[in-house]
């Protein structure tokens, strides 16, 4: 991937559209932060997810602390966000709007971070 896009916009409004070539200063990290199935978004210099759509009866999850960081669709998804992280923080909101809400209020109140996963070191042995 050589051209990341990025959305500065609330999820429920007109996308207001950035790209982030690999020559940006902020491309490794804004790679690093996407996940599959979603849009990359950012608000005061913090990348986050919200995903494009969530299937019928899917359940929407804010992620504030894990290996990526926003709004995802689905349990196991936000499984996989979490997995391994030491006080990891996650809770299912009611919709893809209310949780990107979430995210920026986090964001605004210093509470948000995204974490490399742990591992024990018993699990190489």
């Amino acid at each position: 991937m050589s051209t990341i896009v990025v959305n500065s916009a609330l999820f429920t409004q007109n996308p207001e559209l950035t790209v982030i070539n690999w020559k940006h200063p902020r491309y490794n990290n804004a790679a690093r932060s996407l996940t599959d199935d979603s849009v990359l978004h950012v608000y005061k210099d913090v990348f986050y997810n919200v995903p494009v759509q969530l299937k019928p009866r899917q359940e929407a999850y804010c992620v504030t602390r894990g290996v990526y960081i926003g709004v995802v669709a689905g349990w196991e998804n936000a499984l996989n966000c979490v997995l391994g992280v030491p006080g990891a923080i996650h809770f299912r909101v009611d919709s893809i709007a209310i949780g990107e809400e979430k995210i920026r209020n986090a964001i605004d109140e210093g509470c948000i971070e995204m974490v490399e996963p742990w591992a024990s070191p018993d699990l190489y042995k």
